[in-house]
């Protein structure tokens, strides 16, 4: 892995001149997951697949870029999250195994097939495959000392995305080096959307119907749009970003 500084990056994407798609660690991670969670639509994987293609092209599309401390969370949770997925479809197949023995019990006259289709039990290899797509396709942004600093003051004060009763400095030092990078870029004159993906609500909204107040005023300043899924990031990516408005501001 090639970490770059922050005014490195920017220099890479204003090149670049697409928009810029900041994602978070468990935005990744769901993509295995994604057979358990009914959050986690078709449509979804279709924009996970599509922002890859237009990472990846000729002439490329969006940049994506991840911080160090989420390639550092992905590959210490992806092993446990395959494991997990693989351990949760097994039970459904299981499960749903039973219950066509006793369909054929209660009608055997009836066609019933025989058996689970156990080609199912293949999906987390798979999606594991395409989360380590997501992570090779992104640019890695180099954490900052100061982001650090910023991270454990947020928590000392509560400021989301940490709260009184989980205070992780993790999740605010994403969220810090993502600001500080939409920030940089936009003061450079960077015209492109910019959009931060998380599907960690919980933590980003606290019981809002979108994201927090107190983090809408930050993403608005650094002109950095909030997305809590893959497809509604693609959607804020496909914005016309030709003197940006942020969505965030509404």
């Amino acid at each position: 892995m090639t970490a770059f500084p922050c005014d490195d990056l920017v220099a890479q994407i204003a090149k670049a001149d697409v928009p810029v798609l900041l994602l978070d660690t468990c935005t990744i991670l769901d993509v295995v997951r994604a057979r358990l969670m009914d959050r986690l639509g078709i449509h979804d994987i279709a924009a996970v697949h599509t922002l890859i293609s237009r990472a990846t092209g000729s002439s490329p599309g969006v940049s994506m870029v991840i911080t160090e401390q989420v390639h550092q969370e992905f590959r210490e949770q992806i092993d446990a999250v395959e494991t997990e997925t693989r351990s949760g479809i097994k039970q459904a197949t299981d499960r749903f195994a039973r219950i066509l023995k006793r369909m054929q019990a209660l009608s055997p006259k009836d066609y019933i097939p025989d058996s689970v289709d156990h080609c199912s039990l293949g999906f987390p290899q798979r999606g594991r495959y395409l989360a380590e797509q997501i992570v090779d396709t992104s640019s890695t942004l180099t954490d900052h000392d100061d982001e650090v600093l910023k991270a454990y003051d947020r928590v000392k004060r509560g400021k989301p995305p940490a709260t009184r009763a989980k205070q992780s400095v993790k999740d605010c030092m994403i969220a810090e080096s993502y600001l500080r990078h939409a920030a940089t870029l936009h003061t450079g004159g960077f015209s492109r959307n910019m959009v931060f993906a998380t599907s960690n609500t919980k933590d980003y909204e606290q019981g809002h119907s979108s994201l927090h107040p107190e983090l809408r005023a930050e993403f608005c300043s650094a002109f950095l749009e909030y997305s809590p899924s893959w497809s509604a990031a693609r959607h804020e990516l496909d914005r016309c970003s030709t003197g940006l408005r942020p969505h965030n501001s509404k």
